[in-house]
């Protein structure tokens, strides 16, 4: 059986590609849609839609095509890495302008003509470029020279730059400050917030024939923790989950499935994104690949290779024998301080992700994930034979855990 005929689904329902089927109707989303839709119908002369890889821009501009396609000319431009003459050329080839001689005054000429008869035949003419951040500096000046091309009552001509963050700064510098001041219409798309990456991920399940795969709402947060609520990574993780769920004949996925993809990455490769604060990009795609390879390689491994892990050998703390597991520290000796001098203590977390785990051992299970600047009582600790030192911590609606000394800061509650 199959990884679809397992959860009863017809699709895969956390494709990478842009599917404008998938298409998540979340206010935000719809309100970039309108905020287009107005442009282009009051024929307000640039737009510009601003977002990080991930968060939707190529769905919508699918979306805002597909409602456009039968009343205005439409020249999509994907790869602007184009000089001045040749983003031109683009231009007037997506409009199928075809010319006898490669002259700019004579390209000028024929588009102007071209611009004044679609408007007196009431149609549109938008032109779009995706990817705008790679447009050269000289490029984004021949679109506003192009802006230029109106009547004394009307702009002929509609053109919405979108990009990802680096183009809005590119916008605020000298040289560009006369496209800036030309933009009369600015969008944002943000990544999801918590509520919203939950209702994604139940959204594009019913979208691919509901089946029987569950998220329970400890997993959705997770996924959100991991994603920073950006779609395309929410579907990456998502698929993992599901395969490490497939793996494991589970059709729920549970918080577990998602840590197990996590937990054997380097400390140091950790790396967490979170609406609270600024999100790494690059950061959370390094943690998502290495997930995919993770996981694959990982429980492919415990799919078909049935021997027994040799077992290794680990430090015990000297007041605890043997035979006791140190994955549960709830069963271990009395800890080197008096718990009730930790109590009124808190550690706050100093790098952008950590693990807390079941027990005060590199080697025990991960319980959780927590961010930068993540606040928790502690309620215990631990000092290893080796000297490191850990923190049992109590986690919101979660219970008690361990985080290791070196990426906390303790102080006191404020």
């Amino acid at each position: 059986m199959d990884y679809l005929d397992f959860f009863n689904l017809k699709e895969d329902p956390f494709g990478l590609t842009p599917d404008s089927h998938y298409f998540y109707p979340s206010k935000m989303h719809n309100d970039v849609l309108a905020t287009l839709d107005y442009a282009v119908e009051q024929k307000e002369g640039f737009s510009l839609i601003i977002g990080e890889p991930g968060t939707g821009k190529t769905t919508i501009l699918k979306i805002f095509i597909d409602r456009w396609k039968e009343r205005a000319e439409i020249a999509l431009i994907m790869t602007p890495r184009l000089s001045s003459e040749e983003l031109l050329q683009a231009i007037l080839d997506d409009l199928n302008i075809r010319l006898e001689t490669a002259n700019k005054n004579e390209m000028i000429k024929t588009f102007r003509d071209f611009l004044i008869t679609r408007s007196l035949a009431d149609k549109r003419v938008i032109i779009i470029v995706d990817e705008a951040q790679n447009l050269s500096d000289g490029s984004l000046e021949e679109l506003r020279l192009l802006s230029n091309l109106e009547t004394e009552k009307e702009k002929l001509l509609q053109i919405i730059l979108v990009g990802q963050p680096e183009l809005q700064r590119r916008l605020h510098s000298e040289g560009l400050r006369q496209l800036d001041q030309r933009i009369s219409i600015r969008a944002t798309l943000r990544p999801l917030i918590e509520v919203e990456t939950s209702d994604y991920i139940s959204f594009r399940l019913i979208k691919a024939g509901k089946g029987s795969a569950i998220f329970n709402e400890k997993a959705k947060k997770m996924i959100h923790r991991l994603s920073g609520g950006i779609p395309r990574l929410i579907n990456l993780t998502a698929s993992r989950a599901m395969m490490v769920a497939y793996i494991g004949s589970s059709h729920q996925i549970l918080k577990r499935h998602i840590l197990d993809t996590v937990k054997h990455i380097p400390e140091a490769q950790l790396k967490s994104v979170s609406r609270h604060r600024a999100f790494r990009y690059a950061a959370a795609t390094l943690l998502l690949i290495s997930l995919i390879l993770v996981s694959f390689f990982g429980y492919t491994t415990l799919q078909y290779n049935h021997k027994p892990p040799q077992e290794t050998t680990r430090s015990v703390p000297q007041n605890v024998t043997a035979k006791t597991p140190l994955e549960k520290p709830e069963t271990l000796s009395a800890p080197t301080q008096d718990a009730a001098a930790t109590v009124q203590r808190v550690a706050t977390v100093i790098v952008d992700a950590a693990r807390v785990r079941e027990g005060p051992s590199l080697h025990a299970d991960v319980a959780d994930i927590v961010s930068k600047g993540d606040s928790f009582e502690i309620t215990d600790e631990w000092t290893e034979v080796s000297g490191n030192k850990w923190y049992k911590v109590r986690l919101p609606d979660e219970g008690e855990y361990w985080i290791a000394s070196y990426i906390v800061k303790v102080g006191s509650p404020r």
